[in-house]
């Protein structure tokens, strides 16, 4: 027997008759079961680019992280047992993610707009940095351990890279830089290191390193359906019960005694309006012994976006007969016909001191209470919230101003009729000559889809706009010249 020399290009020959012979490549999905590494991978790369991109439109500043924190999930959790680094990743991004998915339905209620809820969400915004830059140390380790396994040069690590750049972007957000030159600087540096994992991965890929699969008791399908399910169920219980402030409702008991029946005579004698005269708590009537004069305006506005005019606000301003320049205001609304209440609803009040401050001064506090009609009875309640607010308002004519205002927030009850009620003000002329002036803006939440949710008083100081998003702001002003000998009284139904 003897031996024959093996030609190369016989060799060659018959290398491409095997490849002739075999069939063509098997799907992506198939490809990806066999050779997990592949997949997982691409996972992780995808859930990274989704959760440190953000694109504050159409809800994806929230729709692709939620996607990234999910598809970051199932990668790492199928690359957990290659080493420990990995299986680190795997166990920051849970910590992640149980807080990350929790905050998604939190904003499907107001108690995300409450200060504790955001000072706690301003800290927990640091603790996902921490999370996240930890995630990126442990990944970039374990892809050292899987280069060493193929024999890759550990230098061509581009996770190191991103760790960096991770860094950067922090540091930028943390001194509220906004200049486009690094903002576009940043977004390049990404792309390519990206890019640069992305071909490290595919080189370990094609050096042919794999990983067992790991039994699993939930699948991966499974598992996308339990957390969807579990954000949808989340999503649909914070809307119908965070939605609204609790409210402190209570049979109005009417005061009967002949003193508040003739104050109310004589009161109406002059003007002031019985509709409004009768949901007057006796505090706040009791405030009007020994009116002057009744000066009022009563104006139907449109809020709802199909219909007639629904809501009816009067203003009433009564000077007092002493101290000399002592006037009681008050501003009412009432909503004429029934409509839905979704959420919140809130009152911006601008007294006539607030810009005129040569001509009128503040005195005492602002008070006022809530009503509705049901079943033959009347219901009261404080606001939930009323006083003094400052807030910070963007506005593209003047940029950032703080200012402080009077609100007033509240909920209505859906059952309710009639449903109405007021605020109330003292105030003193201290020179003569200068305008009655009060405002008052009424926003009204016209349907439960945003998201984000925030409250109608949150919309306000946001927004100066009487539209804007959920919400609809309408203005009224009762306006008057006190001096003249009429008493520039108005009382048209406009």
């Amino acid at each position: 027997m003897t031996d024959r020399n093996w030609d190369p290009a016989e060799e060659r020959k018959f290398d491409a008759m095997l490849e002739s012979g075999l069939p063509e490549l098997p799907p992506k999905e198939i490809v990806e079961e066999v050779t997990p590494w592949r997949g997982a991978f691409n996972r992780v790369l995808v859930g990274i680019v989704f959760g440190t991109v953000t694109l504050n439109f159409l809800w994806l500043d929230y729709i692709l992280p939620a996607i990234g924190a999910v598809l970051s999930l199932l990668g790492y959790r199928a690359l957990r047992r290659e080493n420990r680094w990995f299986g680190g990743c795997f166990w920051l991004t849970v910590l992640s993610s149980a807080y990350f998915f929790p905050a998604l339905i939190l904003n499907t209620t107001i108690l995300a707009g409450l200060p504790m809820i955001q000072t706690l969400q301003n800290r927990m915004a640091i603790v996902g940095f921490a999370l996240r830059l930890a995630e990126f140390v442990c990944l970039w380790r374990g892809m050292g351990r899987v280069q060493q396994k193929v024999g890759l040069a550990a230098e061509g690590n581009g996770v190191k890279s991103l760790i960096f750049w991770y860094l950067l972007v922090g540091a930028l957000a943390a001194v509220g830089y906004s200049g486009w030159i690094i903002f576009i600087g940043v977004l390049v540096s990404y792309y390519f290191i990206i890019r640069s994992i992305y071909r490290l991965s595919k080189a370990m890929d094609e050096a042919g390193y794999t990983i067992q699969a790991v039994p699993v008791k939930v699948s991966d399908s499974r598992l996308i359906k339990i957390i969807g399910a579990a954000l949808l169920a989340g999503g649909v219980l914070g809307y119908l019960l965070g939605g609204s402030y609790p409210m402190d409702w209570q049979e109005a008991q009417p005061d009967q005694s002949s003193d508040t029946a003739e104050l109310k005579t004589q009161l109406a004698e002059l003007g002031f309006p019985e509709y409004v005269l009768d949901d007057l708590s006796a505090e706040d009537l009791a405030a009007c012994k020994g009116a002057l004069k009744v000066v009022y305006d009563v104006q139907d506005k449109k809020v709802e976006r199909a219909g007639t005019k629904d809501l009816r606000v009067t203003g009433v301003a009564v000077q007092l007969a002493e101290p000399e320049g002592q006037w009681v205001v008050f501003h009412h609304f009432l909503w004429t016909r029934d409509i839905n209440f979704y959420g919140t609803e809130a009152i911006q009040l601008w007294p006539v001191y607030r810009d005129i401050d040569e001509g009128w001064a503040a005195d005492g506090e602002v008070t006022g209470r809530l009503l509705y009609d049901r079943g033959g009875k009347t219901f009261a309640a404080p606001y939930y919230f009323l006083g003094n607010q400052t807030y910070t308002q963007d506005s593209i004519f003047w940029g950032q101003q703080s200012k402080t205002d009077v609100f007033a927030a509240f909920s209505l009850p859906r059952a309710g009729e009639h449903c109405r009620g007021y605020v109330t003000y003292q105030t003193r002329n201290i020179q003569s000559g200068y305008l009655f002036n009060s405002w008052f803006n009424y926003t009204h939440q016209r349907t439960w889809l945003q998201y984000p949710v925030i409250t109608a008083m949150e919309s306000r100081m946001k927004n100066c706009w009487n539209t804007a998003g959920a919400f609809y702001t309408v203005q009224d002003a009762l306006q008057f010249y006190p001096f003249k000998e009429d008493g520039g009284r108005i009382h048209e139904i406009g």
